[in-house]
């Protein structure tokens, strides 16, 4: 079965640099983790990056820009066209899923997200999945020098974004020059105020309430043989995807489901509305919140979540908007 593309956690972004040490940083100071970002030219080939911008309009005049990022890239993020730069300028805000400043600044608050995290009822990851599915992502792990016995005590989300790291890394990517990280880092900066659609505790909480039979399904497509050379190219084609701004639906929901039991097909359903369907009306209603606020904002969330027939571009025209997808 071909996993569902664009899956990777929002909050890996969070949590690769946290388990770097969780260190704090000081509130004028941005994360030295995002400005590795900056540091060298070395991953950028001087191709185009063109990645899509819209601007949704209401019939009072109130404008708002629509960012679609990708959470893990090179430092192609730092030569974004002409069309974006014009945008930024103007947007006194950006308004991301969640903001990492705020996590990376503020020690407390990480250790709290680290602790929503873990298992606190005395199980452990081993309780949760299958035996076969646990010995192979520790496999996994282990041979790209990413496993800590610690781990154990973690809930999925932690096990997926660990995984998914390795994903990237092979994919020749990095969560820390995602558009997220990049856009947080330079936002500050530049003075502007930093937003959210959702936030940490949101987003960690969504993924701990998805079913064990969904995890277990989860978990253990990434132990398949070759799984994950597979998503590793999967990923660089969507990111070539995303500096071409032609990412669609069918790109972040690459299923097969011919030879899906009835059983998977649910939990496929069960994983789009949790990650996607939900989401996007929440981040519609956002948004909308704040066109009228008053203050030019530039939203910045997944490039998945504005595609598609139940996507953001979608659910803005259903609220009456004009949504307008800005070019060279």
């Amino acid at each position: 079965m071909k996993r569902i593309l664009c899956s990777m956690l929002a909050v890996l972004m969070l949590i690769v640099p946290l388990l770097g040490g969780c260190k704090h940083v000081e509130k004028n100071d941005v994360s030295s983790v995002a400005s590795r970002a900056e540091s060298s030219e070395d991953s950028y080939d001087g191709s185009p990056v063109t990645p899509a911008l819209w601007k949704a309009e209401d019939t009072d005049g109130n404008s708002i820009y629509l960012f679609g990022s990708i959470h893990a890239a090179d430092n192609a993020v730092n030569h974004l066209p002409d069309y974006f730069e014009e945008a930024y300028a103007e947007c006194e805000a950006l308004a991301f899923e969640i903001d990492i400043s705020a996590m990376m600044t503020d020690l407390s608050a990480s250790a709290e997200m680290l602790g929503d995290m873990m298992y606190t009822d005395g199980t452990t990851i081993k309780n949760h999945l299958s035996s076969e599915t646990y010995q192979k992502l520790v496999k996994i792990l282990r041979d790209n020098d990413a496993y800590n016995p610690l781990y154990d005590y973690y809930k999925p989300v932690m096990w997926e974004s660990l995984v998914e790291n390795v994903i990237i890394s092979q994919a020749g990517l990095d969560s820390n020059k995602g558009v997220d990280m990049v856009l947080t880092n330079r936002a500050k900066k530049d003075g502007k105020d930093i937003l959210e659609t959702e936030s940490a505790a949101f987003q960690i909480g969504m993924f701990n309430s998805l079913s064990d039979e969904l995890i277990e399904m989860i978990l253990a497509e990434y132990t398949q043989d070759n799984a994950i050379s597979v998503q590793s190219e999967s990923l660089k084609q969507l990111y070539e995807k995303w500096k071409a701004g032609t990412i669609t639906a069918e790109d972040t929901q690459d299923v097969d489901e011919s030879s899906l039991t009835e059983q998977q097909k649910a939990l496929i359903e069960e994983y789009n509305t949790a990650l996607l369907t939900d989401r996007n009306t929440g981040m519609a209603d956002k948004i909308m919140e704040y066109l009228k606020s008053g203050k030019k904002t530039m939203v910045v969330v997944g490039a998945a979540h504005y595609v598609g027939e139940d996507g953001i571009l979608s659910l803005l025209e259903e609220k009456g908007l004009t949504v307008t997808k800005i070019s060279a």
